[in-house]
């Protein structure tokens, strides 16, 4: 008599399922940096509008701050993507050397830090990964990533806010921004502990842990007045770098409505930001717009200067 029975596999022998960046669940509330140090002391200098030597000493701290910002536990390591020569060893601060971007053209760190982005992602080293840096061809690196689990969370500056004006004037940077899940800016205080040697980087508060983020000993609100002389500056120079064509049309835009144009709105915001080095409260942001309207209906522009004159 044939026998039917199917043969038994003993649940002992069977090879077990493997687990793609499963093996380790507590490493989904883990982040790792990814630094480009080139394009961080290129956001440096926008920031403060001169060249600035970055910290290397202060990036862990900071960039630990910034991951439990957005929900991971801390920051387990730093790779920096540099081709500057270590100096002298640092805590949770791996260097990885590239070739110079005169060398390559940035090919040889594109490549470098994809494969370290697709590493953690294949691996379940951990679940978000912050990303410094500004190269497009960075894009099917994060892609592969992203469809393997991994969060990637940018770090920019504040023209991100602007984005309809990015796409207009740096299309390739505003792909990458795209592509990413987060986008993130350090603030006034990371930015001085990353460009101040021997600084040690303080956050501007502990929410984290429930502390009220108010100091009065760290740094006292500047007066109305003083404020205000600041805000009209950058007014002012903004107006005279309008043409007149533009002044013209502004003045006639807010004759017929009651606040000030989203585009106008989101440039002065943004120059304000920089040059206060902060962000604005909501009473200094309508104050602000007032300021705006005053100066562009104080008078109205002249219409032959709008005009081409004749040759």
């Amino acid at each position: 008599m044939m026998n039917f029975n199917k043969p038994k596999f003993h649940a002992a022998k069977r090879p077990p399922v493997r687990h793609v960046g499963g093996h380790a669940a507590g490493a989904q509330a883990l982040a790792v940096a990814l630094v480009d140090e080139r394009y961080l002391a290129w956001l440096a200098a926008q920031r403060l509008g001169a060249s600035a030597l970055v910290q290397r000493s202060t990036l862990n701290p900071v960039l630990t701050h910034l991951a439990r910002q957005q929900g991971a536990d801390t920051c387990l390591r730093t790779c920096l993507f540099t081709d500057q020569p270590p100096t002298e060893l640092l805590d949770d601060l791996l260097v990885r050397t590239v070739p110079t971007h005169a060398v390559d053209g940035g090919l040889g760190l594109v490549r470098a830090l994809g494969l370290e982005l697709l590493q953690l992602a294949e691996r379940g080293a951990c679940g978000t990964v912050l990303l410094a840096s500004d190269d497009e061809r960075l894009i099917p690196y994060l892609d592969e990533a992203q469809w393997r689990g991994l969060r990637v969370v940018l770090i920019t500056d504040e023209s991100a806010q602007d984005f309809a004006r990015m796409r207009q004037d740096d299309p390739s940077w505003a792909r990458l921004l795209m592509q990413a899940d987060r986008r993130v800016a350090l603030d006034a205080a990371a930015w001085q502990a990353l460009t101040t040697p021997g600084l040690a980087y303080q956050p501007a508060g502990n929410e984290l842990r429930g502390e009220s983020s108010f100091d009065p000993s760290a740094s006292a609100a500047p007066s109305d007045a003083e404020w205000r002389s600041q805000v009209e500056k950058v007014i002012q120079d903004w107006w005279a770098e309008e043409t007149p064509h533009a002044r013209l049309d502004l003045y006639e835009e807010m004759q017929s409505s009651q606040g000030v144009p989203p585009e106008t709105d989101r440039h002065l915001l943004l120059r304000v930001r920089r040059e206060l080095a902060r962000t604005l409260s909501f009473t200094e942001k309508k104050a602000m717009r007032e300021m705006i309207r005053s100066t562009v209906m104080a008078a109205p522009p002249e219409a032959s200067a709008a005009e081409p004159s004749d040759a």
